[in-house]
C-alpha cells in the first residue's frame, strides 16, 4: 500500500504541474458557460439590431394595420422594425430590383401577403437567410393574431369580448419532488444540467486520454522499466489510476470555489441571471459519485489501451472507440435525456454500464429517481468498473513492457487468461 500512496503522489504532482492542467481548469468553466448560455446572450444582442422590413399586402387587410403589430424598440429606445410599404404593382414590375436590394442588406426582410390571406392562412418570407427561427415565429404569431381579430369581429364581436378571447396564455412552471412543489423556469434546470453534464463529458474524455498518453510516454522512454523495479505492475496501474482520479477531484473542487465566487458576484451585479442556475447539495455530491464511476469504467479502458499501444499512431485507433463510449451517452443526454427525463429509453439506458455517469446523473438533477434506483445502477457499474481494473490489470502486466508490432486480440485474450 505504501507503494501504491508513493505513485499515487507522483502522478497526483505531475498532472497537478502541468500547463494544461492550468489551462483547462481556467479554461473549461469558461467554455462551459459559453456552450450553455452563451446561445441565449446571442440570440438575445441579435435582437437588439434593427430590421428593415418591406411588405407587400395583395389583401389589403394590414394596409393600415401593420404598423401596431410591430411596435418592438431597442434598447436605446428607437423602433427595432422599421417598416416599408411596397405596392403589389411596383413589387410585380420591379421583382428583380427588390430582390437586388435585399441582397446588398438595404432591406432585411419582404413579406408578401397574399388577397387570400383570410382563408388560405399563408405568407412568403423573402430575406438573404431563413434561419432567424426566432423573428419567423414571431412574424408568423403575430399576423395569425391579428387575422384572427380580424375573423371574429366580422362574426359581429364586441371589441373587449375579441381582446379577451385572443389574450396569451403565460405558463408558470412547477416541479413536483417528493418534498413538495417548486417553483422553477425551464432555462433555470436547462442551464445548470447542461454545465454539469458537459463539465462530466470533458473531463472523463480529459483524463482519460492523460492516462493513456502518459502509458505510451513512459513506455517508449523506458521510465516503466525503471518503475516495475521498485513495484510490481498492479500498484503502477493503480498508482496511475488513484493519482490522475485525485487531480480530477482537486480541479472540481477549484472550480466548486470559483463558483462560489462568481455566484457570490453575480448575486450582487447581476441578480437576474441567478434564474438560469439552480443548485442542490445533494447532486454535488452525486455529481462527485458519478465522475468517480465514470473515471474508473473509462480510465480503465484509456489505460488498457495505452499499454497496448507501441507508437503515437496506436493511440489514435484505440483511442476512438473508448472515446465514443463517452460521446454516445452525452447526446443522448443533451437530446433525449433533458427533454424527457422519465422515458423509457432514459430509464432503461441508465442502468447500462458507460451510460450511467451521464444518464442517472442527469435523472437524478431533473427527476429525483427513487434511490433503489439511483443507487442499484451505481452498484451495477461500479462491479463493471472492478471488472475492467481486473481485466486491465492483467493486460497492462503484459502490454506495458511489449514493443515492436501491436498485439493481436488473441493475444490478448491469453493475456486475460495467464495466471
Amino acid at each position: 500500500m505504501d507503494k501504491i500512496w508513493i505513485l499515487i503522489k507522483r502522478e497526483f504532482k505531475a498532472k497537478v504541474m502541468t500547463r494544461s492542467f492550468i489551462i483547462s481548469t481556467v479554461v473549461t468553466p469558461l467554455l462551459v458557460l459559453g456552450f450553455a448560455f452563451g446561445p441565449v446572450l446571442l440570440m438575445k444582442y441579435a435582437g437588439e439590431n434593427p430590421i428593415v422590413m418591406g411588405y407587400v399586402d395583395y389583401s389589403g387587410l394590414l394596409e393600415n394595420q401593420i404598423e401596431p403589430l410591430f411596435p418592438d424598440t431597442l434598447k436605446n429606445g428607437q423602433p427595432r422594425f422599421h417598416l416599408v410599404a411596397i405596392p403589389p404593382a411596383r413589387f410585380e414590375q420591379q421583382r428583380e430590383l427588390y430582390r437586388q436590394r435585399i441582397q446588398k442588406g438595404e432591406l432585411d426582410v419582404i413579406l408578401v401577403i397574399p388577397a387570400e390571406v383570410a382563408q388560405n392562412r399563408q405568407i412568403t418570407y423573402l430575406s438573404k437567410s431563413v434561419s432567424d427561427l426566432e423573428l419567423i415565429q414571431s412574424i408568423r404569431s403575430r399576423i395569425a393574431d391579428f387575422l384572427n381579430r380580424q375573423t371574429l369581429q366580422a362574426s359581429g364581436l364586441e371589441p373587449q369580448l375579441i381582446e379577451e378571447l385572443t389574450r396569451k396564455v403565460d405558463v408558470k412552471t412547477i416541479k413536483v419532488t417528493k418534498e413538495g412543489e417548486t417553483e422553477k423556469g425551464v432555462g433555470e434546470e436547462f442551464g445548470t444540467v447542461f454545465v454539469f453534464l458537459f463539465i462530466l463529458y470533458f473531463t472523463l474524455i480529459f483524463y482519460g486520454v492523460a492516462i493513456m498518453q502518459g502509458v505510451l510516454e513512459e513506455k517508449t522512454s523506458r521510465i516503466v522499466e525503471i518503475l516495475l523495479s521498485s513495484a510490481n505492475a498492479f500498484q503502477l496501474m493503480m498508482g496511475k489510476l488513484l493519482g490522475l482520479g485525485s487531480a480530477g477531484l482537486a480541479q472540481y473542487l477549484i472550480w466548486a470555489l470559483l463558483a462560489v465566487g462568481a455566484f457570490a458576484v453575480t448575486a450582487v451585479s447581476a441578480p437576474s441571471m441567478l434564474q438560469f442556475v439552480s443548485l442542490n447539495p445533494v447532486h454535488l455530491v452525486y455529481f462527485i459519485i458519478f465522475f468517480v464511476l465514470g473515471f474508473f469504467l473509462y480510465s480503465t479502458l484509456y489505460l488498457a489501451g495505452g499499454a497496448l499501444s507501441t507508437r503515437q499512431e496506436d493511440l489514435q485507433s484505440f483511442s476512438m472507440p473508448i472515446t465514443m463510449l463517452v460521446v454516445l451517452p452525452f447526446i443522448v443526454a443533451v437530446t433525449v435525456g433533458i427533454r424527457n427525463p422519465s422515458g423509457h429509453l432514459t430509464d432503461v439506458l441508465s442502468f447500462i454500464p458507460f451510460f450511467t455517469p451521464l444518464l442517472m446523473f442527469l435523472r437524478v438533477m431533473l427527476v429525483s429517481p427513487p434511490l433503489w434506483q439511483v443507487w442499484l445502477s451505481i452498484i451495477l457499474n461500479g462491479v463493471t468498473a472492478v471488472i475492467l481494473v481486473w481485466v486491465t490489470a492483467r493486460i497492462f502486466r503484459v502490454g506495458i513492457l511489449m514493443y515492436g508490432k501491436r498485439p493481436t486480440l488473441p493475444e490478448v485474450v491469453r493475456w486475460i487468461r495467464y495466471q
